[in-house]
């Protein structure tokens, strides 16, 4: 079980850095998974040599994965920062 005040102050320091920047590293990641996983499928399963098709099925994985992921990647932020605010006004209602 994690504690609480240690998981707000980290949240404390990525909120510093900006909702683009966690959405965009967020969602890079995701979407590099999606785009190296649908390049190690073919190279071990398929009998024929790399060619444009494998390239543009990777490219396209990594398009459509990204139209999903930034939207996603935003949605945790907005819900973190919500769970944040929450979090220091219960503080401020006690003190």
């Amino acid at each position: 079980m994690k504690d609480s005040d240690i998981e707000f102050s980290k949240w404390k320091l990525e909120r510093e850095k900006g909702s683009l920047r966690f959405t965009a590293r967020t969602a890079f990641s995701g979407v590099l998974g999606v785009m190296i996983g649908r390049s190690i499928d073919p190279l071990f399963i398929s009998e024929t040599a790399w060619g444009w098709m494998q390239t543009t099925d990777v490219l396209m994985s990594g398009f459509w994965a990204s139209i999903g992921a930034i939207p996603v990647s935003y949605a945790m932020w907005c819900w973190r920062e919500k769970k944040y605010k929450r979090h220091v006004a219960r503080l401020q209602q006690r003190t």
